[in-house]
């Protein structure tokens, strides 16, 4: 949601980090997040970071340049050292992106594969007909699985996605909404959740079949999926309120936060269930602040927490498959 810095800090951390997949156990907080924390402390040289270790990197505002890893026990494991402030991206690991062209109007796939020539076309998903407020993104691509997850957003809300062969660009399916906030993936892109708006409830369709599998209230939006697809992170979606991890297909609550707030960021420890989320107040999310620096909480399958002390400009690694947690945009 607050990309700009965090999303800067993102992709040219991973450039620098060979650590690049995620992993929580260790000292367990049951129930809730306290509604105020400490400030981040003093920042401290952790060292190398340890290879293989699933950790989440962490910039304190003190020192921007300074990245903590932190483990999924919440504990920190190694510092990265920027040599100067973040000011553009890298992505080393595949990706996919769309792009419109601004002569003929097509919105255009293309992917970037280390050792292949870069930017490489894939094909056109669709036509805008005119340049507008308008614009196709890649919310996933998943190399293993040859497909990507596209999306048309504009005046705040989702009206069309795609699901496209990223070989070829051949349209898989096509859905188009009249009501739908955003569109959220999971890990591996065989779910997508449509958010609703306006009244409209939140649907949640397999991929690349397009099937509602399941439909929830209105008031709940799906912030992100545990990798395993067992439990959504829900939020609210028109102001701060209670943030819940449930069992998506039972509607079992797994966990909640004590206070009201936004899940700003959400990022999945593969194949474990569990999840970590970054919680910003209502100024954060509508941009009534340049703090982009947030509290996190990592919450496991049994429902225990883990709260890391202190608030950073987190910094979430992407999956081996080629997905991002910004998924999308020219490097």
């Amino acid at each position: 949601m607050a990309r700009g810095f965090a999303l800067g800090i993102l992709i040219l951390a991973v450039a620098l980090i060979s650590v690049l997949v995620f992993s929580p156990s260790g000292q367990h907080m049951k129930g809730v997040v306290p509604t105020s924390l400490p400030s981040s402390p003093l920042l401290h040289d952790y060292g190398p970071v340890p290879a293989g270790v699933p950790v989440l990197y962490g910039a304190a505002p003190s020192n921007p340049q300074w990245l903590t890893a932190f483990d999924w026990q919440g504990h920190p494991r190694g510092t990265v050292k920027l040599a100067a402030p973040l000011m553009h991206e890298l992505v080393p690991e595949p990706h996919c992106f769309v792009l419109e062209d601004q002569q003929t109007f097509d919105e255009v796939l293309y992917v970037d594969v280390p050792g292949q020539p870069p930017n490489k076309r894939v094909g056109v998903i669709t036509n805008e007909g005119s340049l507008g407020q308008v614009g196709v993104e890649a919310v996933e691509c998943n190399f293993q699985r040859n497909f990507a997850i596209a999306v048309r957003a504009g005046l705040g809300l989702s009206t069309d996605s795609w699901a496209v062969r990223l070989s070829d660009a051949a349209v898989l399916g096509h859905w188009s909404y009249d009501s739908t906030l955003n569109v959220v993936p999971s890990s591996d892109g065989s779910l997508i959740a449509e958010n609703g708006a306006n009244g409209g409830v939140t649907r949640i369709r397999s991929m690349p079949d397009g099937a509602v599998v399941k439909s929830l209230p209105a008031v709940d939006a799906v912030d992100g999926f545990s990798d395993d697809n067992r439990f959504a992170v829900i939020g609210p979606v028109v102001s701060v309120a209670q943030i819940r991890v449930i069992d998506w297909r039972t509607g079992n609550e797994v966990w909640h936060n004590g206070g009201s707030g936004w899940a700003m960021r959400v990022a999945v420890n593969p194949g474990t269930g569990d999840v970590a989320i970054a919680i910003g107040t209502d100024d954060q999310y509508r941009n009534l602040t340049q703090d982009y620096t947030y509290p996190l909480v990592i919450v496991r399958a049994d429902g225990s927490a883990i709260e890391i002390p202190g608030k950073y400009a987190w910094v979430f690694p992407p999956y081996a498959d080629g997905y991002y947690p910004y998924k999308g945009g020219p490097p």
